[in-house]
C-alpha cells in the first residue's frame, strides 16, 4: 500500500483522501441512491481486481450489476472516477489508525501489531485488493492524492522502528528496509489469503509480526 518516503513531514494533503460527497438527497431516495453508487464501486473494485483496469470497461460493470450503461452514469462520472473512490474507500479508517501510533504510552512493539492488523484488515476488502493488486497508476489527474497518502503509511511505519531503535525496544537496523519488508509481506497477502483458510486476516498479520519481531532463527545457547 505504500511507494517512497517523502523527505518532509507529510503535510494535510496527506491525510486520506475522502470520496466525493453524492449528489443524492441525504434521506429518502437519496439514501438509495448512496447505496447504489456504493455498489456499482464495489462490483468495479472485483472487477478491477479480477480482470485488471486497463481489461474492464463500463459494460462490464453494467452487466455484473444487471443495469443498463447509461444508469452508471445517475451514480458516476467515469471509469477513472470510480477507481479514484475505489481505492479512497480502500483507506477505510487508517488515518484514525496513524494518529493512535503516535501514542508514546503504547510500547512501540504493540503499535506495530496494531498497525500490521489495521492495515491487513484494510488490505482484506475488495476496495484494498483493487489498491493493492490495481494501485494508482491508471489514475492520471487524482493519483497523487492516493500516492502521497501511501507515502504517510510508510513514513508512520519508519517512525516507529526509529522510535523503537531510541528507547531500545528494537535493535538497530535501517528502518527503510524494515519498511519495505513490512509492506511487501502484508501487501502480498490479499493474492493468497482465503476467508475459507484456516487463518484469519488477523492471524495472518499476527503470524508476520511474530515472524519479523522475533525472527525465525532458533535461540543459540
Amino acid at each position: 500500500m505504500t511507494g517512497a518516503r517523502t523527505a518532509t513531514e507529510p503535510t494535510p494533503a496527506a491525510r486520506a483522501p475522502r470520496a466525493r460527497a453524492s449528489s443524492g438527497r441525504k434521506s429518502g431516495p437519496g439514501l438509495k441512491h448512496e447505496d447504489k453508487r456504493t455498489a456499482i464501486l464495489r462490483t468495479a473494485a472485483q472487477l478491477f481486481a479480477e480482470k485488471g483496469y486497463e481489461a474492464t470497461s463500463l459494460d462490464n460493470i453494467a452487466e455484473r450489476l444487471g443495469m443498463h450503461k447509461a444508469t452508471l452514469y445517475h451514480y458516476v462520472e467515469n471509469k477513472e472516477s470510480i477507481l479514484y473512490q475505489c481505492l479512497v474507500f480502500s483507506f477505510g479508517d487508517l488515518d484514525e489508525v496513524i494518529e493512535k501510533m503516535k501514542d508514546r504510552s503504547v510500547p512501540v512493539l504493540d503499535r506495530l501489531r496494531l498497525y500490521a492488523r489495521s492495515l491487513a484488515a484494510a488490505q482484506n476488502s475488495d476496495f484494498g485488493r483493487c489498491l493493492v493488486l490495481v494501485g494508482s497508476r491508471p489514475l492520471e489527474t487524482q493519483g497523487g492524492d492516493i500516492r502521497q497518502f501511501q507515502r504517510r503509511l510508510d513514513t508512520t511505519v519508519r517512525d516507529l522502528v526509529t522510535e523503537g531503535i531510541a528507547d531500545g525496544s528494537i535493535k538497530p537496523c535501517d528502518p527503510r528496509m524494515f519498511s519495505a519488508l513490512f509492506f511487501g509481506a502484508l501487501n502480498w497477502v490479499p493474492r493468497w489469503h482465503s476467508e475459507s483458510g484456516k487463518l484469519s486476516i488477523q492471524q495472518v498479520a499476527d503470524t508476520f509480526m511474530d515472524m519479523l519481531i522475533d525472527g525465525i532463527a532458533a535461540s543459540r545457547r
